[in-house]
């Protein structure tokens, strides 16, 4: 195969540059006439031009990534573009022109000129992995074989409002957690590095003897001033980091931290929900596209985000291809809760299991969301006596000697 770059003019007198993968230049021709192009120029791209059919723009910078909001925005209007009735190369060139995210807009470049070129939408946001996520694709995939490609658009932009409604949930109910530790670091750090060393040359001088605490609190101060002590610091946080991740990584490591995030003391039912919400979210939109169970449940393995689920949902799958339902199976592992079984047996029988399943996402929605609330009211006072008690035993430890000096006069 050979790829060739062309310049075209559509029906409206415009001029259209692109590239198409062809095995000679009169399939090329034959093609683009086919799209109702009239036809300007034509001839092979160059190697790097190549390139860029199979590069998914590595090479933009980190501050023109693109975010979960620019997927929202760009999956509502591709949804909206082609429920009108446009055409799908004809939407891919609205969105082209009017993104405006470069990184993004590229890679619209890239699949326009696939789809041009005869493959399918899901063939050509496949080559993009890091933007378009297996669910994203597969259910492209689906709403393309079932000819309802315009509300699997519009299923999900939805979706993805909601992942980013409850992103932004979380990170504004923290924001104020945050504050209260960032504040207590610095000024537990500027009492440390100032007041710590005046304390220490009064004390010197008087010859007084140091409490424990004292001593502790001023040998602290001493790692501030030591150069060596920042350098080990970053030996240790970047060290750490790297082998936390690599461990996390690894299949072992990968298991051992999902069971213990979904066991820890209250937070771990927390993160159950929110893994439960996000697979039966994802489930219901896969049924609902005409998806077959089997098919949904292998697909919807991983973006729980927990690989203890993963394996739930193999389990399951080996079951319904043995002939039992899914209710039955998951209702004897313990990760599922009983409500999400019942609902789910609720499903089967009434055939109403894609509607269910997103019920069931709603309600962990929901939960999820008077959970933070209630662990954000919780900490709050409880970060404010632990920055507070923090403080405090820095100053008792420098007055403390004080005392002992008075008392001893």
């Amino acid at each position: 195969m050979t790829v060739y770059n062309y310049t075209v003019r559509d029906l409206k007198g415009e001029s259209i540059k692109g590239f198409i993968d062809a095995e000679t230049q009169d399939v090329v021709e034959s093609k683009l006439k086919d799209m109702g192009y009239f036809i300007i120029n034509i001839d092979k791209a160059k190697e790097e031009k190549k390139l860029k059919l199979k590069g998914s723009s590595e090479g933009f910078s980190f501050f023109n990534r693109i975010k979960i909001r620019d997927m929202v925005i760009f999956t509502r209007q591709f949804s909206t573009l082609i429920s009108s009735g446009m055409s799908l190369l004809e939407s891919l060139i609205v969105l082209e022109r009017q993104t405006a995210n470069l990184k993004l807009k590229k890679i619209i470049s890239e699949i326009r000129v696939y789809v041009e070129s005869g493959h399918s939408l899901s063939e050509s946001m496949e080559n993009h992995p890091k933007v378009f996520s297996r669910l994203y694709v597969s259910l492209i995939r689906a709403g393309e074989a079932g000819g309802v490609l315009d509300r699997t658009m519009n299923d999900l932009a939805n979706f993805l409002e909601r992942e980013e409604e409850l992103r932004l949930t979380i990170r504004n109910k923290t924001a104020y957690p945050k504050f209260i530790l960032v504040f207590a670091a610095i000024i537990s750090i500027v009492m440390i590095v100032f007041l710590v060393p005046t304390f220490e040359g009064i004390y010197e001088e008087l010859g007084a003897e140091l409490p424990g605490i004292t001593k502790a609190v001023m040998a602290v101060g001493g790692l501030f001033k030591n150069i060596y002590f920042y350098l080990i610091l970053v030996v240790v946080v970047f060290g750490g980091r790297y082998l936390f991740k690599k461990f996390v990584s690894s299949k072992k490591g990968r298991h051992i931290m999902d069971s213990v995030k979904i066991n820890l003391p209250k937070f771990g039912d927390l993160f159950r929900k929110m893994s439960l919400a996000r697979f039966a979210r994802h489930f219901g939109i896969l049924l609902a596209t005409g998806v077959p169970i089997l098919n949904s449940l292998e697909i919807a393995k991983g973006v729980a985000d927990n690989v203890i689920i993963d394996e739930a949902l193999e389990e399951i799958r080996t079951s319904i291809r043995e002939g039992e339902n899914i209710s039955d199976p998951m209702s004897g592992i313990s990760i599922f809760p009983d409500m999400m079984v019942q609902m789910i047996g609720v499903g089967e029988r009434t055939g109403t299991l894609d509607s269910i399943s997103s019920k069931i996402a709603d309600f962990y929605d929901n939960e999820v969301a008077n959970t933070i609330d209630m662990l954000v009211t919780v900490l709050e006072p409880l970060m404010l006596l632990f920055v507070a008690g923090f403080i405090g035993i820095i100053v008792i430890s420098m007055y403390l000697p004080m005392f002992n000096i008075y008392q001893a006069m």
